[in-house]
């Protein structure tokens, strides 16, 4: 019986705590966000557009942004400077299994109400691996889905060293 009560509480203590959140604002007049077109100076067609549409996406997602065209309080621009696919590993018979996608941009992630640049890499570069065969070690088994997940690194880390104050 005793436990039963104890339990009770520890559940209702645990149930009515307080929201908390890992996400920080350091700025918090940043609410809408505008992001231009990428260049893309590669010769992977369309990854410029690829780019714009994911990092749409994860700002829709990630929901501390308001995503406009018109009238934003910040913007993120930037420049692909290259992109590449290298092999990354063989297996005993010497078949590829693993490709390792790169791709390094320019970004700038500016706040237009304070006129300030808050953060800017000319050289960001992220990287992930995708299976081509059964036994590849990759988390990813397509280059589309590799792409997908070097945008969403692109755009953390962009939060992360911009709006987030650590």
């Amino acid at each position: 019986m005793v436990k039963k009560i104890i339990y009770s509480g520890l559940l209702l203590f645990i149930l009515s705590s307080c929201y908390y959140s890992v996400y920080s604002n350091a700025y918090p007049h940043l609410r809408k966000i505008r992001i231009l077109a990428f260049e893309n100076r590669t010769s992977e067609y369309g990854l410029g557009d690829k780019l714009l549409t994911y990092l749409n996406r994860e700002i829709r997602e990630d929901g501390r942004l308001k995503l406009v065209t018109e009238d934003p309080d910040c913007t993120l621009e930037g420049t692909i400077i290259s992109f590449s696919e290298n092999v990354y590993s063989y297996d005993a018979a010497n078949q590829v299994q693993d490709y390792q996608v790169k791709m390094v941009v320019s970004v700038t992630f500016t706040d237009l109400i304070n006129n300030s640049v808050l953060y800017q890499n000319s050289g960001l570069t992220v990287t992930e691996l995708y299976a081509v065969a059964e036994g590849g070690t990759a988390k990813f088994k397509t280059k589309e889905e590799a792409i997908e997940e070097l945008i969403s690194k692109l755009y953390k880390t962009i939060l992360q060293n911009s709006i987030e104050g650590w």
